[in-house]
């Protein structure tokens, strides 16, 4: 298969460097210092549990030239990237698929709009990572496989072909009902999930003996429940739901504490959410915004939000200061 990866950054490595291993035809789409060095050293994987490291020779391109024609284009790029990259995908043809791998709960509706219901698909990467120099090391999250899912109006046939296509290139994968769903429940998973963390300084260890920011956690992400329901969405996917409204609050309490204690969580939740703080500013946005629109009262989510935006403001400071010298 011919795949296009719009985003060069860790998931857009990751997967790239994974499909192209399976033996597919991959062109990444790059700017600046990263595109010059994916042509000049491919993509470099490590695996940060096993230490294993690859590396894929692939395309790499800084624009859509007007002959060129993909079977799929895969855009993991950050929501807040997204609008720039929007022209860029219409240059791909008309006739190939489009799988959207990145939180965008509140665009869902406007991208099929734009590219059509049997065009634009919608997933979630399973695996987390960080830049070290070119390489990007990584690590695959059991908890959470490389999701799929149709959304109104589509069938689930197109979710599974890419869950197979995915698994070949040895990513653990699941198919849910509703993607769009989906989406609006993980917003307000991670927003609450990054919330906790931040008021502990962005480290999992200190999370992990908060006992207060590990129950407002839960009562959030609980609160979320009540808002994609709501909305009318019913909350996805049914394990989590299941461990958040079902399990008695110690023994969840326990569960969470025992992942924040983690080498796990040290590496995907803190290297992700300290290298990107941004992407969880938006996120709070969006639960915000979808707070407002069910009505339904979310003190707990509420403060979650504002301590991602806190953390968001001091480090944007801190940056701004480091620069100044």
């Amino acid at each position: 298969m011919k795949i296009l990866v719009i985003g060069a950054g860790v998931i857009g490595t990751v997967y790239g460097g994974r499909l192209s291993a399976a033996g597919h035809d991959v062109t990444m789409l790059a700017r600046g210092r990263r595109l010059a060095e994916i042509a000049s050293d491919g993509l470099r994987l490590e695996d940060a549990i096993t230490g294993r490291q690859n590396e894929a020779r692939v395309g790499a391109i800084a624009a859509i030239g007007a002959d060129d024609r993909y079977d799929l284009v895969v855009v993991a790029v950050r929501e807040r990237q997204l609008d720039g990259v929007l022209p860029l995908i219409e240059r791909a043809g008309a006739t190939c698929d489009i799988l959207f791998l990145l939180n965008c709960p509140l665009r869902v509706s406007e991208l099929v709009a734009r590219f059509g219901i049997r065009r634009a698909w919608f997933g979630f990467p399973g695996a987390g990572g960080v830049h070290a120099g070119s390489t990007v090391r990584y690590s695959a999250v059991a908890q959470q496989p490389t999701t799929f899912g149709p959304v109104a109006g589509q069938d689930d046939g197109k979710a599974r072909d890419f869950a197979r296509l995915f698994r070949g290139a040895g990513f653990a994968t699941s198919v849910v009902s509703d993607m769009e769903a989906w989406l609006k429940t993980h917003a307000f998973l991670i927003a609450a999930i990054c919330g906790a963390l931040y008021r502990n300084g962005g480290v999992s260890a200190k999370l992990a003996e908060d006992r207060e920011g590990l129950a407002m956690l839960r009562n959030g992400v609980s609160e979320g429940f009540r808002c994609v329901q709501a909305l009318g969405f019913k909350p996805s996917p049914p394990k989590l739901r299941f461990l958040v409204t079902c399990l008695p609050a110690p023994l969840l309490l326990r569960m969470l504490k025992k992942f924040f204690s983690s080498r796990l969580a040290e590496f995907a939740i803190d290297g992700h959410a300290t290298a990107a703080p941004e992407d969880m500013l938006d996120l709070a946005d969006d639960c915000r915004k979808m707070i407002a629109t069910s009505g339904i009262e979310a003190p707990n989510t509420e403060r979650l939000c504002a301590s991602v935006e806190n953390y968001c403001a001091s480090a944007t400071l801190g940056s701004a200061a480091r620069d100044r010298h």
